[in-house]
């Protein structure tokens, strides 16, 4: 074999491996926070941005990076928000067992979520007020980019707040949940 091919085909793979970048910890990331709660044994949990935004549209993504990481206490992760969303709207993070292994949240996998939604504006202004199946979102005041509304609090001067990264964004599962 000629040794420049040789030498070409040895580097080549040294190359690519050298591009790749290991996960970044979920402290690293946008959101971050933890999962607890009842989930089948061997779970493997992933992390999706559903929403709804203007008009009245859905939006349901799990392709954001992430990292889910399993622990004694439960699990702690990390998801990094899109700069911009398809849509100005309403989101909230939620994690979700796939079951089916595709990386998308598919209907009837056990899911977790909170009363914390984070609300992307493209511009300093009024927004709302949106009902998202069960939940009311209120008309509020809103910064440009992602801000964070707690819908177990009441609104007020400082709420919702504009974010760049959030913590403590807990999610939790209970046996009446699905």
């Amino acid at each position: 074999m000629n040794k420049t091919l040789l030498a070409a085909g040895l580097t080549f793979p040294l190359l690519l491996a050298g591009c790749q970048t290991a996960p970044k910890a979920p402290a690293d990331h946008d959101v971050t926070g933890t999962i607890t709660g009842e989930w089948r044994e061997g779970a493997k949990l992933r992390l999706n941005l559903v929403g709804v935004g203007f008009p009245t549209t859905v939006t349901s993504t799990s392709n954001l990076k992430q990292n889910v990481s399993a622990g004694e206490e439960g699990w702690t992760f990390g998801v990094d928000l899109p700069a911009y969303p398809n849509l100005a709207g309403v989101y909230q993070i939620a994690a979700f067992d796939d079951t089916s292994g595709d990386a998308t949240y598919d209907p009837g996998e056990q899911f977790a979520r909170n009363t914390l939604y984070l609300v992307f504006s493209p511009a300093t202004t009024e927004v709302g007020p949106w009902t998202w199946g069960p939940v009311t979102i209120p008309k509020m005041n809103v910064e440009r980019g992602w801000n964070l509304y707690d819908s177990s609090e009441d609104l007020g001067a400082a709420k919702p707040r504009s974010v760049t990264k959030v913590t403590s964004y807990n999610l939790h599962r209970g046996k009446t949940e699905q």
